[in-house]
């Protein structure tokens, strides 16, 4: 699929017809009904001076518009006071539920799309640098949306009803009041280039900002213990005295904007105060009477729907700025391109031909030409010592990262020609580098948080603290904290352990599958991992030797 604003806009648009179209229709009954009631006022004139416009009697085909009387004028004024306070409503509501709507279309499919993203995208730039997507960028999107287009597109059809009723009573003060909007239009434009690349680049910083607190305060811990307090200061009072130099530079530019708008509609309003003026003089006047009201009251009534236009170029210039960060990440490379399959590994050999690997923007390989094949149902350790590719092996394994060179296979099945859904059906992992997370133990160890789940994860949660303190012992519902940092490292393992094993996938990955455990619960998971050995391939990995489990094969990294 093609991501441009446009395609986006669209598609939503296709989704929701019946809501779009009915917040226009209200936009335009709420725009006709203003023009009606500055017009109706011409009528009160009439009734109260007893006057006539041949104009004015051009409307007689409203109903109630050629009132007989007074009373008769009254209830038509103040059914159309009415009239316009429930299309108003209408109208405002509908375009709040559309922004709202299209916030919440866009951030579900960026949430999606984030989930999907691959795994070499975050470890090249982090994952604070998405963060502010879910804040500043899809409130300008929404603005965009409500005030950019549906506001604005009623707003322009507003300004185009009266100019032509202001035609309609004189022709020479309507082309007027539309040569004075588009001379406005031409000069703001030329600002609004400015406020583009000020906009890009105030919003750029602030969302590098945002990365660089969310990586500290993500590693607190170590930048307490190694005493970083002024180094980190420095760095950030140097971004922060970037962003305020910048800050300036845009407002500045929105100062100027902001202040050259209502100086355009006052010079506006003083040219045709000066038309109208020369129009009541002379022995010839062109204008009077209900004419003259009803055309001053239009040109006040749009004023500040006038004023409103003019600055919607800020909502623009934020909203593309914030389209086009949503869109790079709509266009990052993703993982499951290929179809899902229902592909049950556990009768597969694993085999590693000729696998090479190095991380980007690293000279060091981990893998040269690796290669070996791990039987089905058997449990095989690998030794190494950190560094030694380990961790890089799960993730080959599990298709998070791919070998620069060779291929993996399971079987008959190339792990290339699978996709990374596929390969984690069969696959569980027991490591520090997968944490727990959830807000309880329940929601950590389960992938479907169904209430028929629950019997199953308390089985083995009370299976796995047989030999625990009783003040330690953990319930479904305890509490964890963020990415388990309430737990003891011994309590993460153990949970670890009830997530892999809750799963019942063929294929158990198991880092330093002894460490962080008490002696009787290492002797519990060798009775457990006993009754299923020869139903699963297991595979343990650690820097020394392993003991208490049969191992078939042990690999050196």
């Amino acid at each position: 699929m093609l991501y441009t604003k446009w395609n986006i806009i669209n598609n939503f648009a296709l989704k929701n017809t019946i809501l779009m179209g009915l917040t226009f229709l209200s936009g335009l009954c709420y725009n006709i009904l203003t023009i009606l009631i500055p017009i109706s006022i011409g009528k009160f004139y009439e009734l109260s001076f007893g006057f006539s416009s041949h104009r004015l009697a051009a409307f007689k085909f409203i109903p109630f518009m050629d009132a007989p009387d007074f009373n008769s004028f009254l209830v038509f004024f103040f059914s159309l006071v009415v009239l316009r306070l429930l299309f108003e409503y209408l109208n405002r509501y509908g375009i709040g539920v559309v922004g709202e709507r299209f916030s919440k279309t866009l951030r579900e499919q960026l949430f999606i799309k984030q989930l999907q993203i691959s795994m070499n995208v975050y470890d090249s730039k982090g994952i604070g640098k998405y963060l502010l997507r879910y804040s500043g960028d899809l409130k300008s999107i929404q603005n965009y949306v409500k005030n950019g287009m549906i506001r604005f597109f009623q707003d322009v059809v507003l300004l185009c009803i009266v100019v032509v009723a202001i035609g309609y009573f004189d022709t020479y003060l309507g082309v007027i009041i539309a040569g004075c909007i588009i001379t406005s239009s031409v000069i703001l434009w030329g600002i609004n280039k400015a406020l583009y690349k000020a906009s890009l680049e105030i919003r750029n910083k602030r969302s590098g900002m945002l990365s660089f607190v969310n990586i500290r305060l993500r590693g607190i811990i170590a930048l307490k213990a190694f005493n970083k307090y002024k180094p980190e200061e420095k760095r950030y009072q140097k971004r922060s005295n970037d962003l305020y130099d910048v800050g300036k530079r845009y407002a500045k530019i929105v100062a100027l904007l902001q202040a050259i708008i209502p100086a355009i509609t006052y010079s506006m309003l003083g040219v045709i105060m000066l038309y109208v003026f020369s129009s009541t003089q002379g022995i010839q006047k062109t204008m009077q009477g209900s004419s003259l009201l009803i055309l001053i009251l239009l040109i006040i009534s749009i004023l500040p729907v006038l004023r409103r236009s003019l600055r919607v170029s800020i909502v623009w210039k934020l909203g593309d700025i914030s389209f086009s960060k949503l869109i790079d990440v709509f266009c990052l490379p993703r993982e499951n391109k290929l179809p899902f399959e229902q592909i049950v590994l556990n009768q597969e050999e694993i085999v590693f031909k000729n696998v090479c690997f190095e991380y980007p923007n690293t000279t060091k390989r981990v893998f040269k030409n690796f290669g070996l094949s791990i039987s089905p149902k058997s449990t095989t350790l690998f030794q190494g010592t950190s560094g030694s590719g380990k961790s890089t092996f799960i993730r080959l394994l599990l298709k998070l990262i791919s070998p620069t060179n060779g291929h993996i296979a399971f079987g008959d099945y190339q792990c290339h020609e699978l996709s990374e859904k596929t390969i984690r059906k069969n696959i569980a992992v027991v490591s520090k580098d997968f944490p727990l997370y959830g807000r309880n133990v329940y929601e950590a160890i389960v992938y479907n948080r169904k209430e028929k789940n629950r019997e199953s994860a308390g089985q083995i949660l009370q299976y796995m603290q047989q030999f625990e303190n009783k003040e330690d012992t953990l319930h479904l519902d305890s509490k964890i904290g963020d990415m388990a940092c309430n737990l003891t490292s011994g309590q993460q393992k153990m949970l670890m352990y009830c997530r892999a094993l809750l799963t019942k996938k063929p294929i158990l990955i198991l880092e330093e599958p002894l460490k962080e455990l008490n002696i009787k619960t290492q002797q519990l998971l060798f009775q457990l991992l006993e009754n299923i050995e020869h139903q699963k391939t297991l595979i343990l990995l650690d820097d020394h030797e392993v003991h208490g489990f049969n191992i078939d094969k042990v690999h050196y990294l």
